[in-house]
């Protein structure tokens, strides 16, 4: 079970954001707080699932969320710079 959420959070920010930014035309920004906010939640109900320090996930649960979001971002750019 925990696995399956973990894996989850790692995948959610970057399917969401993809989601939001290609078919919903939304902001980059809103987007991107989104899916951060996305994986944020799930990255703090997996540390709690798992028994893990609920309060460094509240604090830092939304780092990994926001350097998947921005890589994810360079690839949909550079991946649109170069079909142009």
């Amino acid at each position: 079970m925990t696995t399956a959420l973990l894996v989850t959070a790692l995948v959610l920010p970057v399917v969401l954001f993809w989601l939001l930014k290609s078919r919903a035309r939304l902001n980059g920004w809103v987007a991107a707080a989104i899916s951060v906010a996305g994986g944020w939640a799930l990255n703090f109900a997996w540390a709690s699932a798992a028994h893990e320090s609920t309060s460094i996930a509240a604090r830092f649960g939304w780092v990994c969320p926001t350097v998947l979001v921005a890589l994810t971002w360079l690839v949909m750019r550079f991946k649109r710079r170069s079909v142009a």
